[in-house]
């Protein structure tokens, strides 16, 4: 069965962004980095952010997020499963959009096109996109155009936990089915429609990642001021159409991700790691405001 078409599409950037945060005393300096430390019930949950890309040279992380790391017996995630994995499900999820055969994305479109998607895939992915609807390239395109920037997802923070996590032995939990991400995405439109809207998403691509630049600098600088300015640039929550897509990115997540801590905080106490991406922990509607809101005290850590 067909996903219901969506606009959100076009208006999705990589998700992040702030609201005012009540901030808690604590008997150490806060550090400026992203990440906060929430009491729910006897459980104890440490909120940290990502930016789902890296480079090299941000690594080693500050000592915050290890040290809080360590603390946790549980460590959640957007996803539970890794990236080889992940991988495996979107294509399977992706199996209903297959093209027939005789159509590929690859034949419809222009040499230059294609070199420019090779800055930032191997020939043999794309390849395998090219037998799919554009949807799945699409959205693929927006997760992995910070390699122009020179930050890959394959070395992103959530990763590197995911794998610290799982070398360690410590329970994994998701707080997303990835079917709940990728139908943001999918899309039905006539095969010659999805060939225009991958060629601009093509053309776009490196002003797209220029305009995120200032957003992956904020966050490796810990900088929160300037990350909730660049956060909330594409934004103009005037316009209905962006304010129902925000809602359904942040807003509907976010609740349902309060609502789990909760849940969770319901059994035996425990210490958790939350790793997410930033823009969750910022603007209308974020996890700490719907915290807060809910009479818990946030400390920045």
């Amino acid at each position: 069965m067909k996903i219901k078409k969506s606009k959100l599409l076009m208006l999705i950037p990589v998700f992040f962004g702030v609201l005012t945060v009540f901030i808690a005393k604590s008997n150490e300096e806060p550090s400026d980095c992203f990440i906060w430390k929430v009491d729910i019930n006897k459980s104890t949950f440490y909120l940290a952010g990502s930016i789902h890309a890296a480079s090299e040279d941000n690594y080693p992380l500050p000592k915050i997020y290890l040290k809080s790391y360590k603390k946790a017996e549980k460590v959640i995630f957007e996803l539970k499963d890794d990236f080889k994995m992940l991988k495996s499900k979107v294509f399977k999820y992706a199996e209903k959009d297959k093209l027939a055969d005789g159509l590929n994305l690859g034949d419809s479109l222009k040499p230059d096109d294609i070199q420019k998607l090779k800055e930032i895939f191997d020939d043999d992915d794309l390849e395998k996109y090219f037998g799919y609807e554009a949807w799945l390239l699409n959205m693929t395109i927006s997760g992995y155009k910070s390699k122009l920037l020179g930050y890959d997802p394959m070395l992103s923070i959530d990763k590197y936990f995911h794998d610290l996590a799982a070398n360690d032995k410590k329970e994994i939990i998701g707080l997303d089915e990835i079917e709940t991400q990728l139908a943001l995405f999918d899309f039905e439109v006539p095969f010659k429609l999805q060939i225009k809207i991958l060629e601009k998403a093509i053309f776009d691509m490196s002003m797209r990642a220029e305009a995120e630049k200032g957003l992956y600098q904020a966050y490796f600088s810990n900088n929160l001021i300037d990350f909730e300015k660049e956060f909330l640039k594409p934004y103009d929550f005037d316009k209905p159409q962006i304010k129902k897509m925000y809602d359904k990115v942040f807003t509907e997540r976010n609740t349902n991700w309060v609502k789990s801590f909760e849940e969770m905080a319901e059994g035996s106490p425990n210490t958790y790691f939350v790793l997410v991406g930033s823009g969750h922990y910022f603007g209308p509607n974020s996890v700490l405001e719907l915290l807060r809101n809910k009479g818990y005290t946030i400390e920045k850590i």
